[in-house]
């Protein structure tokens, strides 16, 4: 990014943002702003969350587990840039180093060091010593132990070695500070960070009429920046995160200077259980976005209002995507650029309670039309869902006494038929039994050109016949996207069967691979199963009627998000473009 001029970097994360919400059609008539440019643009990251490999201290090359070393990194502010420095020259150290997290404070930096579950405490406490003998400028370093093969830098919750365990982080000038904690979220740039905050405040004002007593329940809050912010302009603020660290560092921070913020140290999910009314809700979740039951329970606490804040335009899409057909429309989006130099932009989406999405026709005649199913929408009432496919279609003009005439699963996509009334369903039902279902799946690994798996399924005790056949469509980085055809109706069949010869479906939770599942989550922003319905045949009076439906989105930005993996070049990154965004 750093080869073009600023104007055309904010046009390209402008495009990035568009190119992401435009693929939904619930999305069509949000507004979305000029991004938010940012100053300075150098020497502005507050936090840098890096990997070590023996005296080499930087990044993974993308797409790679080679770490590139990256001294001298322009984005770092000079205290995190002196700080790194420092590290790197005292590497490398008598145990194994797989990576630091540097945060920035009001007076200094402090210091984690980020190591397998089996380090020796006393060589590690040795290393914090001499660091902040070293270096003065180290108010303290602490330890997060991680599982060896994790897939996330970070471990556990970060142990104090040395000296401060947290320091007092001011935003903005004359603003409230919080405590900067050992592995709690902050944004990156402070002068942003300030300018986010201001937003915030200024969309809570105009939508409930000031903010001094109004209900402010804010998810992700870290160690509480912009809720200690809300709460010193008169918010009644409820912060919620479950990196208990941060919301005790929190309530400190809210009694040193008299202000007066509930909290509640526990996933979002716990949080939203509780049944207690509120104006307003703010959330900003980490990249891999909200989890579909935190979506629902936002929509079941029906605020006047709700502020998202997202770094990854996909699954802030598909999340925006989801909440529209829970009632809940995102008006207006604001990027900015939180992180200059390089591709990422943060964004701020404004919701509001509105009709939930209609569900959109593929066909339809006299006797049934055919729908294209969102996913995380169950085709039929269920306990735990507000909202159905069924209420969906009944909707629709002409079909308020619908039926299904089969059922897709929760998280699968795609064509659903619904009778018009329920004397037609018997007839339609032996219809769809002599035509052709065919899916979409993204399975792990590589499988041939095409194949038929041929497995008994125990289907309700009884164990029956049961074959699928499938044809690659194409090859994914190392996964295969295949067209599945059932040839019986077998509860689960192609889940099951592809499970059985060793290449689950991706993000299939009940027959999937967990570890797969995890970093396809984390980090293609996969939160279902990859499965959808693209088409059905029948025979209607004799002559052939195809129903299709094309790719979900959500499932078009995972594979938009693997393919870039694999394409993208591996060189060392530009060093002023060299800095995680969480």
């Amino acid at each position: 990014m750093s080869a073009f001029e600023y104007g055309a970097q904010l046009a390209t994360k402008q495009a990035l943002l568009e190119r992401a919400i435009r693929r939904y059609g619930e999305l069509a008539s949000t507004t979305l702003h000029p991004a938010a440019p940012a100053a300075p643009m150098v020497g502005y990251r507050v936090r840098a969350k890096l990997v070590v490999a023996g005296s080499v201290v930087g990044l993974y090359a993308r797409g790679t587990h080679d770490v590139v070393d990256l001294p001298g990194c322009q984005l770092l502010t000079p205290r995190v840039a002196a700080a790194v420095d420092g590290i790197r020259r005292l590497l490398p150290f008598d145990f194994p180093l797989d990576g630091i997290d540097v945060r920035e404070a009001d007076t200094g930096v402090l210091v984690t060091f980020l190591v397998s579950e089996e380090t020796s405490a006393t060589r590690l406490a040795e290393a914090a010593r001499r660091l902040r003998t070293e270096h003065p400028e180290v108010l303290g370093v602490s330890v997060s132990r991680r599982p060896r093969n994790s897939p996330r830098l970070l471990g556990s919750v970060p142990e104090t070695l040395e000296g401060a365990d947290r320091a007092p982080h001011t935003v903005k000038p004359g603003g409230p500070f919080h405590y900067a904690v050992p592995g709690s979220f902050v944004q990156a740039h402070a002068g942003q960070a300030a300018r986010l905050h201001e937003a915030i405040a200024s969309v809570l004002e105009s939508a409930l009429g000031g903010l001094s007593g109004r209900r402010v329940l804010e998810l992700y809050a870290g160690s509480g920046a912009l809720a200690l912010d809300l709460a010193a302009r008169g918010a009644a603020v409820t912060a919620v995160d479950a990196h208990a660290p941060g919301i005790e560092a929190l309530v400190q921070a809210a009694e040193a200077q008299g202000l007066r913020v509930h909290v509640h140290a526990a996933p979002a999910e716990v949080a939203l259980a509780s049944t207690e009314p509120v104006d307003a809700i703010v959330v900003d979740p980490p990249r891999r976005g909200l989890s579909p039951r935190v979506r629902r329970l936002l929509a079941e606490r029906a605020p006047r209002l709700i502020v998202a804040v997202s770094c990854n335009p996909r699954t802030l899409a598909r999340d925006l995507s989801h909440l529209a057909h829970l009632g809940f429309l995102a008006r207006s989006l604001l990027p900015l650029d939180m992180i200059p130099l390089s591709e990422s932009v943060e964004t701020l989406a404004v919701l509001e309670p509105a009709p939930p999405s209609p569900v959109v026709e593929l066909y339809r005649n006299e006797m049934f039309v055919a729908v294209n199913k969102p996913p995380h929408l169950p085709t039929t009432p269920q306990g735990e869902h507000a909202h159905d496919l069924l209420a969906a279609v009944r909707r629709l003009p002409g079909f308020r006494k619908a039926v299904p005439v089969h059922r897709l699963d929760v998280g699968t996509s795609g064509v659903c038929l619904f009778a018009r009334k329920p004397a037609f369903v018997a007839e339609l039902a032996r219809t769809l039994r002599q035509g052709r279902k065919e899916y979409l799946a993204l399975v792990r690994g590589s499988l041939p050109a095409k194949g038929r798996i041929v497995r008994a399924l125990s289907d309700g005790g009884t164990l029956r016949e049961a074959s699928t056949r499938y044809r690659r469509e194409r090859r994914v980085a190392t996964h295969s996207l295949v067209r599945a055809l059932p040839e019986q109706g077998r509860t689960h069949q192609i889940r099951r069967h592809f499970a059985g010869i060793g290449h689950p479906v991706l993000g299939d939770a009940r027959y999937g691979d967990p570890a797969s599942n995890r970093h396809f989550e984390e980090r293609h922003g996969l939160d279902r199963t990859f499965l959808h319905a693209a088409r059905i045949t029948l025979e209607l009076a004799g002559t052939p009627l195809v129903i299709e439906a094309p790719l979900a989105p959500d499932l078009e930005a995972v594979i938009e998000s693997l393919t870039e993996d694999v394409a993208a070049p591996s060189p060392a990154p530009d060093l002023r473009a060299s800095a995680h965004a969480r």
